[in-house]
């Protein structure tokens, strides 16, 4: 019967499904949306993000956020836009931040929850390191996720054990 079969890969699934979003929020790569990207995503305080404007009539102007205040644009070499390179505030609180561009023509356009500031240091593509060592949260989470392959390959393991047995058919 294919059941049981079908049950363990549907548990799989499901496990995958949960370690999915740690992995792409661990990704270091840029967010945008619309004619905003922010990059990296994830951020300490202290460090810089960098603000891209995709958009012609927008050059010049300004980003800002209340993780660094207000930076002006400069123009891109290839006329497509503006980009600023603000250094977030040393003193900002850890959490989710939005930015605003206003664009030479006075248009302005707010990208919501556009990066996240984080307690510790990030590591080139690995994503952010905690600075006091590994949480309680995470640990629960790696043993749930090591008990489930664990039960899920002895369970594998259990119903082949007889296959040699069994009447083909």
């Amino acid at each position: 019967m294919r059941t049981p079969r079908a049950r363990t890969a549907a548990a799989a699934c499901v496990l995958l499904a949960l370690a999915a979003p740690s992995a792409a929020a661990n990704s270091g790569a840029g967010t945008g949306t619309g004619n905003i990207v922010v990059a990296p995503a994830v951020t300490t305080r202290d460090e810089s993000v960098t603000v891209t404007v995709h958009a012609a009539s927008c050059r010049t102007g300004s980003a800002s956020s209340p993780a660094f205040g207000e930076t002006p644009l400069t123009p891109q070499a290839d006329g497509a836009g503006g980009r600023a390179t603000p250094a977030v505030a040393r003193d900002v609180a850890p959490g989710s931040y939005d930015i605003t561009v206003t664009c030479e023509d006075g248009r302005s356009v707010t990208r919501t929850a556009a990066f996240t500031v984080i307690n510790g240091a990030v590591h080139g593509g690995d994503g952010p390191a905690p600075s006091e060592g590994t949480s309680t949260a995470d640990l629960v989470i790696g043993g749930l996720m090591v008990a489930s392959a664990l039960i899920g390959g002895g369970v594998l393991w259990l119903r082949g054990e007889g296959r040699e047995d069994r009447p083909a058919g």
